[in-house]
């Protein structure tokens, strides 16, 4: 037990040090990884909806009786009216779980904000998935269920990605923090979340990211 509680604890290690610019472009390959993917025409529709969206490029989860997983992301806040994305906020996740599992799984982690308030709660310093926050593993296919209304089941839909493939991961109790670390990096000094949700992205990394995103918003299904 003790041999893996010192396993888990080291997940962090796992994960090579990244400024805050190559999170923005490791995250424009997870999103060209997971839009390709056939049956992702439903996260494309929900993403349509969305009012903001967090992306983990490389989300860790190491097993070995005790499970945990560290991951290095960002969110974007989008405005729905006039299509404008603000940010970044950087974040940090992170997660424990008991049971049967073993092994280290390196995953894209990509969660769709289908509302303001899930935008606020991820941004507000310190929130646990599943619990004051509500969340739910993202509906997979080539479309969604027309009498479906996604928006009123969940504030928060997962998709994880590994190698092309839909990977299932459990994201149930895992706490998001603010990175001070990497916003102080990225803005040049320390902002608030809010000063930070304000600003439209700048740097080169961020903009072809908004550009593929707008492209998978806006491209008609028969395109």
């Amino acid at each position: 037990m003790k041999k893996a509680v010192i396993l888990v604890l080291c997940v962090p290690l796992l994960i090579f040090a990244v400024s805050a610019n190559e999170r923005l472009s490791s995250a424009l390959s997870i999103l060209k990884e997971l839009s390709s993917i056939p049956d992702s025409g439903a996260f494309v529709e929900l993403l349509r909806q969305s009012e903001g969206l967090a992306i983990f490029p490389s989300l860790i989860k190491v097993g070995l009786v005790i499970g945990g997983q560290y991951g290095e992301g960002f969110l974007l806040k989008r405005d729905v009216p006039s299509g404008k994305w603000y940010g970044p906020v950087f974040l940090k996740l992170t997660g424990l779980s008991l049971g049967a599992q073993l092994g280290i799984q390196n995953v894209g982690l990509v969660l769709v904000l289908m509302n303001e308030q899930a935008v606020k709660n991820l941004v507000s310093g310190n929130v646990t998935l599943g619990g004051n926050i509500s969340i739910a593993a993202g509906p997979m296919g080539r479309s969604l269920s027309a009498e479906t209304d996604y928006r009123l089941q969940s504030s928060i839909y997962s998709y994880s990605v590994s190698k092309g493939f839909f990977a299932g991961l459990s994201l149930q109790g895992s706490i998001v923090q603010v990175d001070n670390d990497a916003n102080k990096e990225y803005y040049g000094s320390l902002l608030t979340s809010d000063e930070m949700m304000k600003r439209e992205p700048q740097t080169k990394e961020a903009v072809e990211l908004i550009k593929y995103l707008n492209g998978m918003i806006y491209l008609q299904p028969n395109e």
